[in-house]
Order: structure tokens, then C-alpha cells, then sequence
């Protein structure tokens, strides 16, 4: 639908900056012209966006760009950490439960990472102004990384591999998935961060193509806010 389609984009020009927190959008009349649709079009994705506090209205004076949502926005076409995504919102992050093992790898993972040795996870919660909003398990070849986790552990896993590894994460294939109540891993989640879970199954590629590592991402539904445009 086109309002759906106008709604996207504007959450898109939020998301790169195009639209600041604060900032007053441009006129009805204005915004029907650039998105080629009607005012009741238009008027439809504007509320939508204000039901969900991505946007404020003021009366008689105009629409702006909520200081602070409610919830995490990002669009699944653009690749950073989920502690990133929690900084953009203007959220204090801080990292919870850290920990990190070796184990014998699930057939899945030894086939995404095309590897036949145990793995090293480093497993940990995120929160966002002191509440558990995700909870992830990064999952590494052994031979990759033997060495590099000793000892304590925090930040940005992208960072970590840049500058201690060298290693420069280019881009991720995605599956997003509903939870299995047999899987051990997916009710670890829930009992860390509740029941209502989206479960991000990422590879994550370096500059040479080669399967760096595998992530299992669980994130607060009410929390987080995924969206991708379609065409």
C-alpha cells in the first residue's frame, strides 16, 4: 500500500539522519508533493508513525521527529552492532552476563561456518538505560580466534576484530526466525529477556568472503523495530 511505502521512507531518512531527533517535517502540502501521493495518503503514514512515537504532533504548530522513541529502530539492510543500534536511539548500553566457552559445534553451525572443530562462544545480554533488551551468542571457529578472548571481554564485537584481529566484517546474511521450545539455547533467551523474541541467525563475511562468524541474536519484539524496503 502506498502509505506503507511512505511511512518507510520516512523511517528510513530518520534512521540515516536525513531527519533529526526534534526537527519539524516539512509541510503536508510539501511532503504529499515529494512522495507523490494524496494528503489522506500522506495523513495515513503520518499517523501510523505517531501511534508508534516515531513521530509527535503539535498542535497548530506541525509534525516532528520524536526526540527519543520508544523503541529501537534499524533498517535489516544496514549492518552494526546491536550496541550501536542502542546508542543511535540515545539510550545509555551497558553489557550484562559475559561469558565465554568452548563446545562442540550444532550441525547447523558447522555447516554456516564450513568448519569441523569445536567453537568458542561469547555469550552475553545488552541492555538499554539498565533493562535487558537482547541477548546473543557469538560463535567463533576455535582456530580463529585461540588466543584472542582470554581474559575479560566487552564492546563492540565489530571493533574487537578490526583491531585486535585485523579482521574487517563487510557484510551479514540474515534469517529471521520464530523460537523453538526444544532448542536449550532459544529458552536460555527467554529466560533472560521474556517471551516476546525475534531471533536473528546471522553469518557475518570479511572482505575475502570467508565466514568469519556465526550469530544467534534474540531481541525484544517491544523493544527493537526491524524493518526493510522492499521493492
Amino acid at each position: 500500500m502506498l502509505y506503507l511505502r511512505v511511512k518507510e521512507e520516512i523511517e528510513r531518512s530518520i534512521n540515516e539522519g536525513e531527519l533529526k531527533p526534534g526537527e519539524k517535517l516539512p509541510s503536508e502540502p510539501e511532503l504529499a508533493k515529494k512522495f507523490e501521493v494524496s494528503r489522506p495518503t500522506l495523513r495515513e503514514a503520518l499517523k501510523m508513525l505517531q501511534r508508534e512515537k516515531v513521530l509527535i504532533s503539535k498542535n497548530g504548530v506541525g509534525t516532528y521527529v520524536n526526540n527519543r522513541p520508544d523503541f529501537i529502530i534499524n533498517p535489516l539492510s544496514k549492518l552494526q552492532s546491536v550496541g550501536q543500534m542502542i546508542k543511535n536511539e540515545g539510550y545509555t548500553e551497558s553489557e550484562l552476563d559475559i561469558k565465554i566457552y568452548t563446545r562442540e559445534p550444532e550441525d547447523d553451525w558447522k555447516k554456516q561456518l564450513q568448519i569441523d572443530e569445536k567453537v568458542v562462544i561469547l555469550e552475553r545480554s545488552r541492555t538499554a538505560d539498565g533493562k535487558k533488551v537482547a541477548f546473543y551468542y557469538n560463535i567463533f571457529p576455535q582456530s580463529l580466534v585461540a588466543g584472542h578472548f582470554d581474559g575479560e571481554f566487552s564492546g563492540a564485537i565489530f571493533d574487537f576484530l578490526k583491531s585486535k584481529m585485523g579482521i574487517n566484517i563487510t557484510y551479514a546474511i540474515t534469517e529471521i526466525c520464530a523460537l523453538s521450545s526444544s532448542k536449550e539455547l532459544d529458552q536460555k533467551a527467554v529466560n533472560v529477556i521474556g517471551n516476546e523474541i525475534i531471533l536473528l541467525k546471522q553469518l557475518h563475511f570479511d572482505e575475502a568472503d570467508r565466514p568469519v562468524f556465526y550469530s544467534l541474536d534474540y531481541l525484544k519484539n517491544n523493544v527493537f523495530k526491524l524493518f526493510i524496503k522492499r521493492e
